[in-house]
């Protein structure tokens, strides 16, 4: 089975549910830096 997996514009952190993403993105995008609890449910972090 293959999984689609969502990436954070902002930060290449990789998740598994789209809204995870959208949620990191939102976060990093006002913030400029990453949340810990959101990171959490990351599954990796895009090599950049």
């Amino acid at each position: 089975m293959v999984r689609a997996l969502y990436e954070c514009e902002v930060c290449g952190y990789i998740y598994v549910r789209r809204e995870d993403a959208e949620e990191c993105e939102r976060f990093c995008s006002e913030h400029n830096a990453c949340n810990r609890e959101i990171i959490k449910r990351a599954y990796g972090r895009k090599n950049g």
